[in-house]
């Protein structure tokens, strides 16, 4: 029957499994894998699943447990971040001490004696530069840096946490320059770190894309505190994005290590939010000054313009000025050289008349006398006639003549528009006015 036959409990098995373990496992071994969770409870204990992953596939091979027990872990954690400015996080690889532990209750795991970051500097410089190389066999890598940013830049779109204290510096500082520019800023909030940060700006990414026409870039930035984890901006998916992206991308992340991927993508990088907001501030203030530059140049010119135009105005006026004093003593001599002309051939008349005369003196003197009488009283309408038509004797009369500004003679209402300004001469003088009204 069973109960003559040997057996163990359960807990004698456990002592077996846990004395064998001890005798078989050296002290401890240096170990290599990836974190899959980490928690820390209330006494600073950190517990860690930690798993291996086939290189092709991606499937798991291998889980193992282990802990880090608070008085290891208070010193392990800030090594670590402090040397790889990532957190102990999932998803991270690391190379750690460890022993194999057996508890007869709580089974196998593993304990973490020490870490070494600079396994977990090159894995990330490893990936870092596998990204890279990915990107730019893609033909992706230089897309954004090669679009061209508006001089001036008014409509940014902003990815951030709105708790965070880089954003509120980038609100801040652009919203407080001292130049008075304006700015409209448009929060597309994101997780900014953590295992779910790269999926989250992807996302706000793809929301800016559907409005993009109401931005001139978009602005990355998180800033604020000390080295926490960077790693999502390296993440490929993330990079990709920002490589492919229609608009500009600006990053202000606010680190002190090396550049992330996604500063080396964006079409620029700062260091701190604030560097971007003023990276806004110089170039809307470059602008400024070129259209300042520009305006006065025209300026410039519109005077010189305008001089020139004034001077060609005063020598047209002095000249149509010196016509118009001039042109009765124009007229006159003209017919005074008339009246001479006609005296003279009236005289040539006379004489040819008198020769005449004389020959016939006898024969026709009451004729001769009749043809004198009609000859003087020719000569005297031709004079009236002359001084009827000589322009003192018209204005005199009540006539007057109407030039316009530019001297132009006008003799039909139809040559004059309301609102031009004429020039009315009379015989003392000349009168400046403007039309009101046209009356046919």
């Amino acid at each position: 029957m069973i109960m003559n036959e040997n057996f163990l409990t359960l807990s004698d098995l456990a002592l077996k499994v846990k004395s064998t373990i001890e005798r078989s496992l050296q002290e401890n071994y240096l170990v290599v894998a990836e974190i899959l969770s980490i928690s820390v409870n209330r006494s600073g204990h950190a517990y860690l699943e930690l798993i291996e992953k086939n290189p092709d596939s991606q499937a798991v091979i291998s889980q193992f447990r282990a802990t880090i027990w608070a008085s290891k872990f208070r010193t392990l954690k800030p090594y670590f971040e402090t040397s790889t400015s990532c957190s102990l996080a999932s998803g991270i690889k690391i190379m750690v001490r460890v022993n194999v532990n057996y508890h007869i209750l709580y089974g196998l795991s593993l304990n973490i004696l020490d870490i070494m970051p600079e396994y977990t500097i090159g894995e990330m410089a490893l990936q870092r530069k596998i990204t890279i190389e990915k990107l730019k066999s893609d033909g992706v890598f230089d897309m954004n840096k090669s679009l061209e940013l508006k001089s001036l830049v008014q409509r940014i779109a902003v990815i951030s946490s709105s708790t965070a204290a880089g954003y509120g510096d980038f609100l801040k500082h652009l919203s407080e320059n001292s130049y008075g520019f304006k700015y409209s800023c448009k929060l597309f909030e994101a997780f900014m770190q953590g295992e779910t940060a790269a999926e989250s700006m992807i996302e706000q990414l793809d929301n800016i894309f559907k409005v993009r026409e109401n931005f001139d870039c978009v602005v990355i930035i998180r800033g604020g505190g000390g080295k926490t984890d960077l790693s999502c901006f390296d993440s490929y998916s993330l990079c990709q994005v920002i490589c492919q992206f229609p608009l500009p991308i600006i990053t202000g992340i606010g680190h002190d290590r090396d550049s992330s991927i996604a500063d080396l993508v964006a079409f620029e990088s700062l260091k701190t939010p604030t560097a971007v907001s003023q990276f806004f501030i110089d170039r809307t203030l470059s602008c400024y000054e070129k259209f300042k530059t520009v305006t006065n140049s025209i300026m410039r010119k519109l005077q010189m313009l305008v001089q020139d135009k004034q001077r060609q105005i005063d020598t047209t006026e002095v000249r149509v000025l010196s016509m118009i004093r001039n042109y009765p003593i124009l007229q006159r001599e003209r017919l005074e050289k008339k009246r001479n002309r006609i005296l003279s051939l009236i005289k040539l008349n006379f004489q040819r008349q008198e020769a005449l005369l004389k020959d016939k003196a006898l024969r026709l003197s009451s004729k001769m006398k009749s043809v004198i009488d009609n000859e003087n009283h020719n000569l005297q309408e031709l004079e009236n006639k002359i001084k009827l038509a000589s322009p003192e004797t018209i204005l005199k009369k009540g006539y007057a003549k109407i030039e316009s500004k530019e001297g132009k003679t006008l003799s039909s209402v139809s040559q004059v528009s309301e609102g031009q300004e004429i020039i009315t001469y009379f015989y003392d003088g000349k009168l400046s006015s403007i039309v009101k009204e046209k009356i046919k």
